[in-house]
């Protein structure tokens, strides 16, 4: 008698089934494989970053947001958003490629799996900040427009996870000012030391 499938395994297997259609996959490896971990508050601008930084990079990005929205769409809640991120995650891994995830890793839980992921591959952990200044959050969370999440839902994940971000201890390798107009640059930079870092 074959093994009963929990209902809540197959909807982690379907959801990232439907997410890795909108993948965008490099076409190269990088011979140094490694995983891109952001710390970055909700609305500092993460996608900002990591979207063009996982272009120039041949990272395959995995965006919270995004499986998320597949979740609503499907009539589930976000509880399931880690599960389906780390199984894609790992696919891409085991193939050689590069991952960025453009959700806030600063959780315990969220280090731990990729701690995991680390020893499982062998790869080095690169740890980017993204902080602008509190009032350019602020400011962006309560005019943004045409977003699924409502602002006062935004903004209560701003104040909620914000004690999370005291008193960090990650090896940061490039922080991120995403309130400046020199962003281009900023991007330049850090795939430059990024690229420097993870060949040594």
């Amino acid at each position: 008698m074959p093994a009963q499938i929990n209902p809540t395994d197959y909807q982690i297997i379907n959801i990232a089934a439907l997410y890795e259609r909108q993948l965008a996959i490099p076409k190269d490896k990088l011979k140094h494989p490694f995983i891109l971990c952001l710390v970055g508050l909700v609305g500092s601008g993460k996608t900002t970053v990591v979207k063009p930084l996982s272009e120039k990079l041949s990272l395959v990005r995995i965006s919270g947001d995004e499986i998320r929205k597949l979740l609503k769409d499907h009539g589930h809640g976000y509880e399931l958003t880690q599960d389906i991120s780390t199984i894609v995650v790992r696919k891409y891994l085991g193939q050689g490629y590069s991952i960025c995830s453009d959700s806030d890793c600063v959780t315990e839980k969220t280090q731990k799996i990729l701690n995991v992921l680390k020893e499982e591959f062998s790869l080095k952990l690169v740890w980017i900040y993204i902080s602008p200044p509190e009032e350019f959050i602020l400011n962006k969370l309560s005019t943004y427009q045409g977003g699924w999440f409502g602002n006062d839902a935004l903004i209560k994940n701003y104040h909620e996870r914000k004690p999370l971000h005291k008193n960090l201890n990650f090896p940061f390798v490039y922080t991120f000012d995403t309130s400046k107009e020199n962003l281009s640059i900023q991007i330049e930079e850090a795939g430059e030391i990024i690229r420097k870092f993870t060949k040594n």
